[in-house]
């Protein structure tokens, strides 16, 4: 009877295997770095959280408006809680500042 070799794997196929692995967990790292460093840039950037002080264009009654920096560059419709009129405050966020004006709708 004649001796047989039992069939081996290709070392190719197998380096190549450990080659894409190897490429894959690289990947995976640079995605978590990037991750790791948006977290700190936001974790990091000053945010904008005020209530700025204002005052009713009708009845003159001193109130407060919630401000953060999403709000800079609009208008915000309000009503008085005191004489229930509208009114417009206007934001404008400058160097860290919040600015409001207020006038009647």
């Amino acid at each position: 009877m004649a001796k047989t070799k039992a069939a081996a794997k290709p070392k190719k196929a197998k380096k190549a295997a450990d080659h894409e692995d190897v490429r894959e967990h690289k990947s995976a790292e640079k995605v978590m770095q990037t991750v790791l460093e948006e977290q700190t840039v936001d974790a990091t950037a000053v945010r904008l959280d005020q209530w700025i002080p204002i005052e009713c264009p009708h009845c003159g009654e001193s109130t407060e408006i919630h401000i953060t920096q999403e709000e800079d560059g609009q208008s915000l419709d309000q009503d008085c809680t005191v004489c229930c009129r509208s009114y417009v405050a206007h934001v404008e966020i400058e160097d860290g500042e919040a600015h409001v004006g207020v006038e009647a709708s």
